[in-house]
């Protein structure tokens, strides 16, 4: 073998010249994500199921919650409201929204995690100060007026 064949890699790719770049085509986000950045998004509003689903599709966003609590100790408040639909009947959902700026903070950093895993770009840290504005600091602290 030649210098030049013993330096290439034995595993089939060719190595690349400084400067080159392979780019990855980002993946699709999970629903975990966008359960995530949804919490987020909504501040001290709150989500539910009627805001999630028809943006995107998911019949189980409390499942997606209780990931974010059990998996990733993300402590997330809850709810219970009526809602009457278009029938007439009323239905019983959960409001759910994160107890302050710290696990915010925390769901901010498992997006930005989840975006870097399936190599999409993080949030701009510009959106995250905006979005851990709308919490208050403290437990004990009122939240800002929405």
């Amino acid at each position: 073998m030649s210098k030049k064949e013993k330096a290439a890699p034995q595993n089939g790719t060719t190595k690349l010249e400084h400067g080159q770049h392979i780019t990855k085509a980002t993946k699709v986000p999970a629903l975990l994500e966008l359960a995530a950045a949804h919490l987020l998004e909504s501040g001290m509003k709150g989500t539910s199921q009627l805001t999630f689903f028809p943006l995107y599709h998911d019949f189980n966003y409390r499942n997606r919650i209780d990931e974010l609590r059990n998996d990733h100790d993300v402590i997330i408040h809850s709810m219970p409201f009526d809602h009457r639909n278009s029938a007439g009947r009323t239905t019983r959902f959960e409001r759910y929204w994160l107890a302050n700026r710290e696990e915010a903070r925390k769901v901010a950093e498992l997006v930005n995690l989840k975006r870097r895993q399936r190599n999409a770009l993080p949030m701009e840290q510009e959106q995250i100060a905006r979005y851990l504005a709308a919490f208050p600091a403290t437990p004990d602290e009122l939240p800002p007026a929405a």
